[in-house]
Formats: C-alpha cells, structure tokens, sequence
C-alpha cells in the first residue's frame, strides 16, 4: 500500500496523513505476509510509543495472546542528543526463549530497531522477527516485515495534535496567514473539529 505525498510551495519537506483505517490495513498486511511464511510468535513487543495503536491490529490478526513494550529515548531535548540510548521503560518480565516479534509504526532512522534488537538478543529471546508498517529508504535498519515504504514525514492520526502544533508555529514564523495554514491543514485531512480545538 502506497501513499501519495503532498507538498507545498516553498516547503522542501513533503507529507502523508495515513488514516486509521489506512494503518489497519497496514497491520493487516504485514500479519498475512508474516503468516504466508509460517512463523508464529509467543510475544509481540511493541516499541513505546509509535508502536502502541496497531500493536493491538496485529495482535488480533497474528493471534498473539501476550504483548510487552519497551521505550527508549535517543534525546534529551530538541535537538540534544544523549551519548548512548536510555531505556525509560524496560520489560517487566522474562523473555527469555521466546519467539519475539519486535514492532513499531516506522523504520526511519533504524536506530530505535538496531539498538531494541541488541537489547532483546541480550534477553535470550529464541528467535526475533522485526517488523513495521512504514519503511524509509535512508534507514539504518530494514525490518523484515513492512508494508509500505515512503521518504515522506509520516503525520498519524495519533499524532494530529503535535503535527498541528509543530506546523503551525513553523508557518506562522515563515509568514503564513492563519486562512492560509488552515488550508494546508485541511490538504492534510485534519479533522476540522481537531484543528479549532489546538490551532490558536
């Protein structure tokens, strides 16, 4: 499944908004090529927090009964780069000799997957399988799952806030009107009700 970016005049960086139902279909696809090659898996773990949402799709479309999350954070504020990952919030329990399915929502820098993956191994899983629903080609790191690959910035709709936010402040600075960010807003199918209640 591939998306169409959208750009704007003047703006280097280019978007796609997947919809929910958009990343359930995702999640759906990359379950049923897991499934065409027969693997099965004791836990899916999910990395916090991109991973969160469609964790549960692939949870019902694999038939996994048992999920776990890690979050690791690779900055201490914009643009301060911490000199080794930290985990923030580690497994809870055991895995080891389990048949892991390590997942997130995007494969963009690879970072987050390279340095999970090292962590899991350390944990003695019997067997790790990665996968995501979006895949960027400069990654570091290639899943051996994914569903769609894009150089675009991914906006989710469990990001709608942030993305509003974020542009807003960054158009409003390079001289926008307030009509005229409402319009590229509305080109990025936010929810209009979204926009009145976070764009001020």
């Amino acid at each position: 499944m591939e998306f169409k970016p959208i750009a704007f005049p003047k703006c280097q960086t280019q978007y796609i908004t997947p919809s929910w139902p958009d990343l359930d279909r995702l999640a759906f696809e990359v379950a049923q090529a897991i499934r065409s090659d027969g693997l099965k898996f004791d836990r899916i773990v999910t990395l916090a927090k991109g991973g969160w949402p469609m964790t549960r799709s692939l949870v019902d479309y694999l038939q996994v009964k048992e999920v776990a999350s890690i979050g690791v954070k690779f900055y201490a504020g914009i643009n301060q780069q911490l000199k080794r990952p930290q985990v923030y919030q580690d497994i809870p329990i055991s895995i080891k000799g389990e048949d892991v399915l390590l997942f997130d929502d995007v494969a963009d820098t690879g970072a987050s997957f390279e340095f999970v993956s090292q962590l899991l191994k350390k944990k003695e899983v019997e067997s790790l399988t990665t996968a995501s629903l979006f895949y960027k080609p400069h990654s570091s790191f290639k899943p051996n799952f994914y569903s769609s690959t894009t150089s675009a910035w991914i906006i989710f709709p469990y990001d709608a806030v942030e993305g509003i936010i974020a542009l807003g402040n960054q158009w409003q600075k390079q001289g926008y009107t307030r009509q005229e960010i409402i319009g590229r807003f509305n080109q990025l199918h936010f929810s209009a009700d979204v926009i009145r209640a976070y764009f001020k």
